[in-house]
């Protein structure tokens, strides 16, 4: 059997891969500078990320040149994009390969200040660079937007966009500044960060690699006849998401075992005959904690919803695909975001049907049927086609029909058949958002998409804009989750007396089960117009910071958190105690 397996070329190929790790973690073991390490392999895959995504871009350009150039004799295409944003993207490639180049030079032989300045160096090399491969180009395409030129011809939110460029930007720069901030910090701060920020770590490489086994698991079918390129990316935009998820529990288990650990050795309790409180102490890690929530807060932003519905899409699309494979038919390589839907136009009076609605809203619809009716809802014309392009960057913009039959009814409604194969129309008000907005789900959707049609739709009822306003608040409630968890554990891990901490880590996970099941209600309460969508979102993270500041007022007293048993036992004695009459007010005795 196992000269059977050692032939098949993928197990010896996972053997291979097993035992180069094995090797690696070997040789890791016997690095003193380890520190160094991490900081040179991060920089290095920061690059390497870098360069694959500028690359793409490249290659993206290239071929919007093309087709440019294959209809330069349509006079109402704009000319070719601009290369700014390219030009960006290389500068911050440079200095991402500058900053690796600067890692090199941490080495162990370093002072402690020149290894801390370099650190710091390289770290704000790599914020530049970051900031230069995305700044540019994201602001050129809100700028085109707003000028009119949406591929969507959605209309963004001015707010809702400053909004991320000041979060994301305030992210990659508070990373240089965050570990300028450490540096500074004294010994014993210092000591609290790091008992935490390695369990953390850990945790979250952990949970990470334990969804994508679950996944490959659960999803290995389906992705088992897909390209690598497309899996690739399968996983890769699913990054926000899955941290965003994992985020909660990894500051609750770490911070319960960084102060159970302190606990342990009697380190917590010389920390506070040095003169500091509890609070103080715990400081350094409730701006962890407050930093963790920043985190998850760009994610949640507008990445994790994005990236929830790409799964969604690319799973099903993989599905349809295998369908097709399978009957002996072709289909072309695309991801479908739904299946069917219908926008109607009382204004113009037309009906919109997309058999397939694409994920990203300016490409191609698929199976559109296009009724022009009149003041009674009798047919005038009817448009079916196989594919309906948006042109945004024509003058003025138009629907290109391609593989289209069309309908023309008389007085007496019978139809006048014709076929063309494309066909062009640049009188109509509708744009892709305008027809497919209605159609989003509000869990894919983040601020700058909930924000745009909220107010895109402001004139229907409570309670059809119910979800969409609950996962509005929902997007900036869910992050201080993770503040409020480090609330809980930190009065939870801490132990003064003998006992061991298996109390304090089982309250701190029924606290956690019981946050899943509150916030599941109130968003469902939300969702269905029966909460308001600001407490609904919101109330979780209320009655756990609660629950979190109370037990942290007992411990910074230095007092037994209560007990439930007690509890129960305060309120049986209590009910005995008025059922004999003891306490009691005495009645005067009778003459």
């Amino acid at each position: 059997m196992n000269e059977i397996l050692t032939r098949n070329p993928v197990i010896r190929f996972a053997g291979r891969c097993v035992s180069w790790l094995g090797k690696t973690v070997d040789r890791m073991r016997h690095v003193h500078d380890k520190g160094g390490a991490v900081l040179r392999i991060f920089m290095g895959g920061f690059a390497l990320g870098l360069g694959l995504h500028f690359t793409g871009s490249v290659l993206d350009y290239l071929q919007l040149s093309e087709r440019i150039a294959e209809d330069a004799g349509d006079p109402g295409l704009s000319l070719i994009p601009s290369v700014v944003p390219l030009v960006f993207q290389g500068l911050g490639l440079l200095l991402a390969l500058v900053a690796f180049v600067v890692s090199l030079w941490v080495r162990e032989g370093n002072s402690p200040e020149r290894r801390r300045g370099l650190v710091v160096l390289t770290l704000s090399i790599a914020a530049v660079s970051a900031l230069a491969a995305w700044l540019p180009t994201d602001i050129s395409e809100t700028l085109a937007a707003i000028r009119g030129k949406a591929p969507a011809g959605e209309t963004p939110s001015i707010a809702a966009y400053f909004g991320l460029l000041f979060l994301v930007s305030s992210l990659i720069l508070s990373i240089p500044v965050a570990a300028l901030v450490y540096f500074r910090l004294s010994l014993m701060d210092r000591y609290v960060v790091h008992n935490f920020l390695s369990p953390f770590s850990i945790c979250i490489f952990a949970f990470m690699a334990i969804w994508v086994l679950q996944s490959l698991s659960d999803d290995g079918a389906t992705l088992a006849g897909m390209p690598f390129a497309r899996v690739l990316t399968f996983y890769v935009v699913q990054v926000p998401f899955i941290v965003l998820f994992v985020l909660p529990i990894a500051v609750l288990l770490s911070g319960l075992f960084a102060l159970a650990k302190m606990s342990k050795s009697n380190e917590f309790i010389s920390m506070i005959g040095s003169g500091r409180s509890v609070p103080r102490i715990l400081a350094p890690l409730f701006i962890a904690g407050g930093y963790v929530s920043l985190i998850g807060l760009a994610c949640k932003y507008e990445w994790a919803p994005a990236s929830v519905g790409y799964k969604e899409a690319i799973i099903e699309t993989a599905k349809r695909e295998r369908w097709v494979q399978t009957h002996g038919d072709t289909g072309r390589d695309e991801i479908w975001s739904e299946r069917g839907w219908m926008h109607v136009n009382d204004v113009d009076r037309r009906r919109w049907f997309v058999g397939r609605v694409p994920l990203e809203l300016s490409d191609e619809m698929a199976e559109v049927i296009v009724a022009q009716v009149d003041e009674e809802g009798q047919p005038q014309v009817i448009w079916l086609a196989r594919r309906a392009k948006w042109v945004w960057d024509s003058s003025p913009p138009k629907w290109i029909f391609t593989n289209v039959r069309i309908y023309t009814y008389d007085s007496n409604h019978i139809p006048r058949i014709e076929s063309r194969t494309r066909l062009e129309i640049t009188d109509w008000s509708e744009t892709p958002w305008k027809v497919l907005s209605s159609s989003q789900n509000p869990e894919y959707l983040g601020i700058p998409g909930l924000t745009m049609y909220l107010k895109a739709n402001s004139d229907r009822d409570a309670r059809s804009l119910a979800s969409f306003r609950t996962n509005w608040w929902y997007i900036f409630a869910e992050p201080m989750s993770c503040f409020a968890m480090i609330l809980v554990a930190a009065p939870l891990g801490i132990v003064y007396s003998r006992r061991g901490v298996m109390g304090g880590v089982t309250g701190a996970i029924c606290i956690f089960a019981l946050m899943y099941v509150m916030r599941g209600t109130f968003l469902a309460m939300g969702h269905s117009g029966r909460m308001p969508p600001f407490f609904a979102a919101w109330l979780t993270n209320i009655l756990v910071t609660a629950v979190g500041l109370v037990l942290l007022w007992f411990r910074a007293r230095n007092r037994d958190l209560p007990k439930i048993r007690s509890l129960f036992q305060w309120k049986r004695g209590r009910s005995s105690s008025s059922a004999n009459g003891v306490g009691a007010p005495t009645r005067p005795a009778a003459a």
